[in-house]
């Protein structure tokens, strides 16, 4: 709307005329349409409604935290009684 308005006056006249709900376009028109509809659909809905059925939920209980203790192990290089070989060995390639 903004931009059909801004063809015949200025822009700023324009964004008034588009916002200030004197001029409303056929989208507005559309839209109080249905809000009165809504309105009218709501009085008529005011009956209670009965719910028949009743779902029952099932409980999960999840488990508590559970400590994990992992074993201590000590490796140092005497009680592994070999080092390394110097230097690494190479694969080779055929």
């Amino acid at each position: 709307m903004i931009v059909s308005y801004a063809k015949q006056q200025s822009v700023c006249i324009a964004i008034v005329q588009t916002f200030d709900g004197a001029h409303p376009c056929s989208l507005c028109h559309a839209v109080s349409k249905g809000k009165t509809s809504e309105k009218k659909s709501d009085l008529q809905s005011l009956t209670p409604k009965i719910d028949l059925i009743c779902v029952a939920r099932a409980i999960r209980v999840l488990p508590l935290f559970a400590r994990f203790d992992y074993g201590t192990w000590s490796f140092s290089s005497s009680e592994i009684g070999h080092s390394p070989p110097v230097p690494p060995p190479r694969f080779q390639v055929s």
